[in-house]
């Protein structure tokens, strides 16, 4: 499910429980289920489908380059199956870098010697077990074969935690059994996460390490499944359980002690990444209480990663927010599809988009009003930059940008075209490519006068088809990308405007086009979706009754939660001239 706006998102069967204490009930009686061992997993490895390449028009590289690296635990496991990583970097514009991993849906327990890394249920005290279970050196394979690669997000330790009381990891009052145990086993934990973590990054200096956390749980389970997991864990968390059932505050509170830890532990080491996230489901769909978009959203500048805590703290996620399988909701721990997509476009804004954008000498908006738009050479418009046809004649969109902050004697480096997508009719010309390949023209100033008109389809460029399109543009707030050719960077006008003419280039039956927003784009400080949740209720008389329930979510706005504004904008990267005026100049614009 992508996080677009202004549609309904997709209706989530939710198994709940008509007495909710009931979910919880120590009565409840299975055998106890320990640490990373999930009834609803899969066995061995799940076949994937090739994901599209978004490059195209006039590019020296159409593939892919690999950047990201995701290893762990069953966390790291379904963000790689669910492909969350490079569904959002297409949505940043940045579908030419690819995330990587292996994935295992089951732990295979020791002396397995397969090449998977992302592998559901394994602990940390495995991963340091190297004589046993392979998964650390299988990532140290796959970074020296990879060298592309500089970041790796790791989900683990916490199928440590979860072992429980019979798997030797954390219940409630633990200490009250052996005193100091729960301090022992945090730092035991967090040693081996450090020993994980360190065996990468000695691959190479380049690679940094993104410790990913995780989120509240929710083991308050319909009692029709709540056997199948969430009972005997919540069992197993606790020393008491008849009669001192740990509650989902303990948890939570429990959890947060644990990534307090981790942020102490990564904000001393500078190749080490904190990746807050605990609380961003109660941020963009509430608690059950407060509405979406009240709660406080997890803070991501360090040291404190203020606010933290994040979310309400008292209560657990929506259990909406939970992954179905085979259509029963039973799972308290993994998020579903949608829900990881959240925390990736969370880490994109933080740690993914400035990487990936590199150092920029300048950022210039478009100019909107009459200077951006569309022309078919018939007719024209300023409502937003179209590109497309309409079955027969090509519609090209006109951005125009003010780029006189760019020195005269500078060298340009780079430079690159975003573009937010609004709406789209028809087939996306983009991904389909039945209009065939994108262009990029551009004018020295402008095409004919400054302001859009219709000539503006066919006038004479400066620098012809110098653009390479990056990017799907599939929903709303997709950002397409087009860097430019050296001959598109020569064509950059150092003293005014620069006009950008972005086209297809045949013509197909029907209307097939994508509007993007213009520089009058306004950007509301939140924007909204409703939910429909169809919940199925446990009537006395052992029958199911259906009921929609409908909420909202706080939608991601992409890149325009990073920027605040969904204009159209240039990059540039330059390099100043060695003198100016007399004086010695900075060099800029390194590129990453």
């Amino acid at each position: 499910m992508s996080l677009t706006a202004h549609r309904c998102l997709l209706v989530v069967i939710a198994l709940a429980s008509a007495n909710p204490v009931a979910a919880t009930d120590a009565s409840v009686s299975a055998p106890a289920v320990r640490g990373g061992t999930y009834p609803w997993n899969y066995s061995g490895v799940r076949e994937r489908a090739q994901r599209p390449t978004a490059i195209a028009g006039a590019c020296a590289v159409t593939a892919p380059l690999p950047r990201v690296l995701i290893a762990g635990d069953s966390w790291a496991q379904f963000m790689w199956d669910d492909d969350a990583h490079n569904e959002v970097f297409d949505k940043f514009g940045h579908a030419d870098k690819r995330a990587v991993s292996r994935s295992l849906g089951s732990n295979p327990g020791p002396g397995y010697s397969g090449p998977e890394y992302a592998i559901s249920g394994s602990e940390a005290r495995e991963w340091v077990n190297g004589a046993s279970y392979p998964w650390a050196a299988n990532v140290v394979s796959e970074l020296q074969a990879l060298p592309s690669i500089d970041s790796v997000v790791l989900s683990i330790g916490g199928n440590d935690i979860l072992a429980g009381r019979s798997g030797g990891g954390w219940y409630k009052d633990m200490d009250l059994d052996v005193p100091g145990a729960e301090e022992a086993l945090f730092a035991r934990v967090l040693q081996h996460s450090d020993a994980i973590a360190q065996s990468f990054v000695n691959v190479r200096p380049q690679i940094d390490v993104i410790i990913s956390s995780y989120e509240y749980p929710n083991f308050n389970v319909s009692p029709l499944w709540c056997w199948i997991y969430a009972c005997p864990k919540r069992n197993d968390l606790s020393r008491d359980p008849a009669n001192a059932l740990v509650t989902d505050a303990e948890i939570n509170a429990m959890n947060l002690d644990v990534e307090t830890r981790r942020m102490a532990w990564t904000n001393g080491d500078p190749r080490l990444a904190f990746d807050h996230g605990v609380g961003e489901m109660h941020h963009y769909y509430g608690d059950g209480q407060t509405a979406a978009g009240i709660l406080p959203r997890p803070g991501q500048l360090a040291p404190a990663y203020l606010p933290f805590p994040a979310g309400n703290p008292a209560r657990p996620s929506l259990r909406e927010n939970f992954r179905l399988n085979s259509g029963i909701s039973a799972d308290p721990i993994h998020l579903d599809a949608e829900g990881y997509l959240y925390k990736v476009g969370v880490q994109a804004e933080t740690h993914f988009f400035p990487r990936f954008r590199g150092e920029i000498s300048a950022s210039l908006p478009s100019q909107g009003g009459a200077f951006d738009g569309w022309a078919d050479g018939v007719a024209s418009g300023t409502n937003a930059v179209i590109v497309g046809d309409d079955g027969v004649r090509l519609t090209r969109g006109i951005v125009s940008i003010d780029t006189s902050a760019v020195p005269d004697g500078a060298e340009i480096v780079s430079a690159s075209l975003y573009l937010l997508q609004e709406s789209r009719s028809g087939t996306n010309p983009i991904t389909a490519g039945n209009l065939g390949p994108p262009r990029l023209d551009v004018a020295t100033g402008s095409f004919g006068a400054p302001e859009v008109e219709p000539g503006d389809a066919t006038a004479d460029a400066d620098a012809q088809d110098v653009g390479c399109f990056v990017g799907s543009a599939a929903a709303e707030y997709y950002a397409w990308r087009v860097d430019l050719t050296p001959a598109g960077l020569a064509a950059i006008n150092r003293s005014g405007l620069t006009q950008f003419r972005l086209a297809f280039t045949t013509v197909d039956a029907g209307v097939h086009r994508v509007a993007f927003k213009d520089g009058d784009a306004l950007l509301a400080p939140a924007e909204f979706a409703e939910t429909v949740d169809v919940v199925d209720e446990l009537q006395p008389d052992g029958t199911l009754r259906s009921r929609s329930v409908t909420g909202s979510v706080l939608q991601h706005r992409g890149i325009a939660e990073v920027l605040g504004s969904a204009r159209p904008f240039l990059d540039v990267r330059y390099a100043a001239p060695m003198f100016s005026d007399g004086f010695e100049g900075a060099v800029s614009g390194v590129v990453r």
